[in-house]
């Protein structure tokens, strides 16, 4: 009986050696490539260049892969982690609710990592759930607003709109001298989504404070019981009805968004900072700063409040294969160097310390806008759960002019997206 308990100890730790040993001799396996995930709407140069060097120092490729923008994206991101069809690493909007929606648990955790050290503090506050960090900043600060053509604001004798009277005065203006006073992408939706998140810091923020938004984080006010989120919706229908869209606005579409701001056949245009490098790489970074501008949405009684969206981020799935190696990846693609060829690319405010941007005009004014304590970030980010279907929702309001219905689907939709993610008081 001793003899065979004895053999059978040997037995155990010989097997023991055996699965030990190659793990804990060599690490884990350096990958042939490593896979990256994001939206279309990226500019791919600066990544191709970075990912070069990385692969010229590393040995290690990088497969880039562009999934459809949006909603979307999100979508079918989560499919992919539903199905454990996981990428190394990918780009995903702002904010810790990203965290909740792909859930913590499926996250590389990076709390502590050395990449953070660089980061500005705001940015890094922002970037924290629970006193953890689980994505690195990707990107710039950026905003979404009034984008205006300057020639065309000079011919009509217009200046930045003092209020929103005067805002409105300067569209009727711009029609009767030929100009489109507003295009709107109805047919592309999302852009149809800013005029109202940039209302939202001008005319719903004072009203609710930021009070309201942590009720709205904890389902305790609805977003159907905000008189000024109904004078927003109210608003921009009024904006239709007073002609001051383009002839066949639901026909309208993103690129011809661009071209006809920037051709100065359009006085203004709802959008986000993003589509300014879209332009430069059209028109060369010299003419966007000479012919656009951009302003916050005014309000009743002053210039109004600037909107601020932070720097998108990097995620880790937690489970994937090459873990290790997809943070390297994240380390090579923060570093000072490889920031300076993004922005040689792409607009905003960096968020990592030493980077290099000379800021376009129209940056210069969004932070003098933050530095005077006129900012917000987008209520979309400073919220777990999210506006879903919002373009659409919007889309059909412009058909229908019915505010009241537009609201309540949008509460509706917040809800259950804030149920569906185990949100605490959903």
């Amino acid at each position: 009986m001793k003899k065979a308990f004895v053999a059978t100890l040997m037995l155990v730790v010989i097997a023991s050696l055996t699965f030990a040993a190659p793990t804990a001799e060599a690490g884990p396996k350096k990958p042939a490539s490593l896979t990256v995930v994001v939206p279309n709407t990226t500019i791919l140069d600066p990544l191709e260049r970075i990912f070069a060097n990385y692969t010229a120092e590393t040995g290690i490729k990088v497969e880039i892969q562009a999934l459809p923008a949006g909603e979307e994206y999100g979508r079918l991101l989560q499919t992919r982690f539903a199905t454990k069809d996981y990428p190394d690493l990918f780009t995903m909007d702002p904010g810790t609710k990203q965290y909740t929606k792909f859930g913590i648990d499926r996250l590389l955790e990076m709390t502590g990592d050395k990449l953070f050290d660089n980061v500005l503090e705001a940015s890094l506050d922002f970037q924290r759930y629970q006193g953890k960090l689980y994505g690195a900043p990707w990107g710039g600060t950026g905003t979404y607003g009034v984008y205006y053509n300057k020639d065309v604001f000079k011919a009509i004798g217009a200046d930045v709109p003092k209020n929103y009277a005067d805002f409105l005065n300067i569209l009727k203006k711009a029609k009767a001298s030929g100009y489109i006073p507003v295009y709107e992408a109805a047919k592309t939706e999302w852009p149809l989504q800013v005029f109202s998140l940039i209302a939202w810091p001008t005319f719903v923020d004072p009203k609710i404070g930021d009070e309201g938004v942590q009720k709205l984080e904890r389902n305790e006010l609805r977003l159907n019981q905000i008189p000024a989120l109904k004078d927003v919706f109210s608003r921009y229908v009024a904006l239709r009805d007073a002609g001051l869209f383009q002839n066949g606005y639901q026909s309208g579409t993103y690129d011809e968004q661009m071209e006809l701001l920037a051709t100065g056949k359009a006085a203004v245009a709802f959008q986000i900072s993003n589509f300014i490098p879209s332009l430069m790489a059209k028109f060369g970074q010299d003419y966007v700063s000479e012919k656009i501008g951009w302003f916050p949405l005014p309000s009743d009684t002053d210039k109004g409040v600037a909107m601020l969206t932070p720097a998108h981020q990097i995620l880790v799935p937690r489970d994937g294969k090459n873990t290790e190696f997809a943070m390297d990846l994240v380390r090579y693609m923060t570093k000072v160097e490889n920031q300076n060829i993004y922005f040689e690319y792409n607009a905003g405010i960096p968020v990592y310390k030493g980077v290099e941007k000379k800021l376009l005009p129209y940056e210069m004014d969004v932070l003098a806008y933050d530095q005077a304590g006129k900012a917000k970030i987008n209520v979309q980010n400073r919220l777990s759960s999210s506006f879903t279907d919002f373009p659409k929702i919007l889309q059909n309001l412009l058909i229908t002019s019915d505010v009241d219905g537009a609201l309540d689907l949008l509460d509706e939709n917040f809800r259950r997206t804030g149920k569906a993610r185990a949100l605490p008081g959903f």
